[in-house]
């Protein structure tokens, strides 16, 4: 009887016309299309807090801590409720100072007063610093980005460091910048490892690098540094599980070094997947991400 049924079934099958099976057929399709395209806007329009802790022997035991707000790759971006997000975020956490680790704007941004707006709701909540990415080194309102960084209170740091004092314990920032913008300008890039060598940085405190890219990270060790910001990588664009990120820029296919944390000869470097796009506008299976970091006493 089942086989009857079975062989009845298939003749019904052969018997739909070819119209009706197209149709069937670009139905489905555009189910999967519509599926996947709300998928895409859903997880480009999200925003993932990433919380990591980093320890540090320049850091006395029962010291308070240092809680870091990093802020990186945001090329301008300001979609819908998407900054007032990352703000409410910011200061839910309530750190102790905010890093902004390149690439604030895109380097065909031309209006940059939302950037500067977000910069001074930031600096509003804690201190913040920034250091320049490569595309504001082709950013032709660079000059007037840095005039307004300066207004609102945010310190650039341009190859050199600072110290302040956080509950009682001293902190050293350090920033440099991008290889980019001396090559923008036809000048020969500095060596990152002799511009962290003429600041002669303290081995008494902890010590935090800005510096945008993280390829480099080979070039920031030796020098002190406890623990190194970087953005750039955009978390590889397009993340696959088990694999990573599929593409970065100036490390390629399959990078190495394209988000989270990575530790040699004592240098911690902590990747952020950045809060914006530039050239390549979709991101896939890799949210926006803001980055918490505790730094404590080993």
């Amino acid at each position: 009887m089942s086989a009857a049924l079975s062989v009845a079934d298939r003749h019904a099958s052969s018997r739909i016309p070819p119209r009706a099976r197209l149709f069937r057929i670009a139905l489905a399709l555009l189910l999967v299309l519509l599926l996947g395209g709300g998928w895409l806007l859903w997880d480009n329009r999200r925003l993932d807090v990433t919380r990591y802790e980093v320890s540090t022997a320049a850091l006395p035991a029962g010291a308070q801590g240092l809680r870091i707000a990093q802020v990186s790759d945001l090329h301008a971006a300001d979609f819908g409720d998407f900054r007032s997000r990352v703000l409410s975020a910011v200061q839910e956490a309530e750190p102790d100072l905010i890093a902004l680790t390149g690439d604030l704007v895109d380097y065909r941004t031309t209006r940059i007063e939302s950037v500067l707006e977000m910069a001074e709701q930031l600096q509003a909540i804690a201190p913040a610093y920034v250091v320049l990415g490569n595309h504001e080194a082709d950013s032709p309102v660079l000059d007037e980005l840095l005039r307004g960084l300066e207004a609102v209170g945010v310190v650039v740091l341009r190859d050199e460091a600072v110290t302040l004092e956080v509950g009682g314990t001293e902190v050293t920032v350090a920033g440099i910048d991008d290889p980019r913008v001396r090559a923008a300008r036809g000048l020969t890039p500095r060596d990152p490892v002799e511009v962290l060598a003429s600041l002669a940085l303290p081995g008494d405190r902890p010590v935090v690098l800005l510096a945008h890219r993280p390829e480099l990270f080979e070039e920031y060790l030796g020098a002190g540094v406890d623990l190194v910001l970087s953005g750039h990588a955009h978390g590889g664009q397009v993340r696959i599980p088990g694999a990573g990120g599929v593409y970065a820029p100036h490390q390629g296919m399959f990078p190495v070094l394209s988000e989270g944390v990575h530790e040699r000869e004592g240098t911690t470097m902590v990747i952020s997947r950045g809060l914006g796009n530039s050239i390549a506008g979709v991101r896939v299976n890799n949210p926006r991400e803001l980055v918490l970091i505790d730094l404590r006493g080993s």
